[in-house]
């Protein structure tokens, strides 16, 4: 893909990422006004229990009454007492824009989930790697960096690739240092399968960390790690 091609697709996702804030249930929400140009690692709001189906917390078996009011979790939709959904926490995966009340076990679930989007997000928007295409023999040094939207890899470098965030099959982070006995493990690389679009087979790419200096290998096995994160939020999304 030309590099022009690449600036005038990425210019015509710019155009099309407009946020519209939306009263829902479970609070206020900064969604996207197209459904379709939402975040991959995006989930939809879970359907409620209904309060006739939820005599009791689901949590405590506490009985519901005067005193005693339910509440629904924002991320599971199930019902709880007051003490068993007390906190509220950040849901960007639900575009949330104030925190909302979650039971114990989403909010430990939500607040790993906040760690990729205050810190790994960040590092996955820049990192060089020697990628390799298919089964060619030859590599080429790219800068690969996760677009602003979240939606798209980018590789730059002699060519120039567009990979969509939400069309990767599979990824595989590739380490050296395991020995039988147990030990340390680095991360030194990673196979990214992915379909692009109206294309049938899957397309490989082998990204091998640079050698060049302690820092960009710090640097890479950081962006790894985040990009194995994304890739479970990705998986998660499609199993909701």
């Amino acid at each position: 893909m030309s590099s022009s091609s690449v600036a005038t697709a990425g210019g015509a996702a710019l155009r099309r990422d407009g946020k519209k804030l939306v009263r829902s249930p479970s609070g206020l929400r900064m969604v996207p006004e197209h459904r379709a140009f939402g975040s991959p690692f995006g989930l939809d709001e879970p359907q409620w229990v209904p309060d006739k189906e939820c005599p009791r917390c689901m949590q405590c078996d506490i009985k519901f009454d005067f005193i005693t009011r339910k509440h629904h979790c924002r991320r599971c939709g199930k019902c709880f007492c007051d003490k068993c959904c007390s906190k509220k926490v950040p849901l960007p995966r639900m575009c949330f824009v104030d925190p909302v009340r979650q039971c114990a076990e989403c909010v430990l679930v939500s607040q790993k989930e906040m760690e990729f989007y205050d810190k790994q997000l960040k590092v996955l928007m820049n990192a060089t790697f020697c990628v390799t295409l298919g089964t060619s023999e030859e590599s080429e040094l790219m800068v690969c960096r996760l677009s602003n939207n979240q939606r798209y890899l980018f590789l730059d470098g002699d060519s120039h690739y567009e990979i969509e965030i939400a069309q990767i099959s599979t990824v595989q982070i590739l380490t050296e240092g395991f020995t039988p006995g147990g030990g340390n493990t680095r991360a030194t690389g990673m196979l990214l399968q992915y379909k692009e679009p109206g294309a049938q087979d899957v397309t490989q790419m082998k990204f091998t960390a640079s050698e060049d200096s302690n820092s960009n290998k710090k640097q890479s096995a950081t962006w790894l790690a985040a990009m194995h994160k994304a890739a479970k939020l990705l998986y998660e999304s499609r199993d909701q």
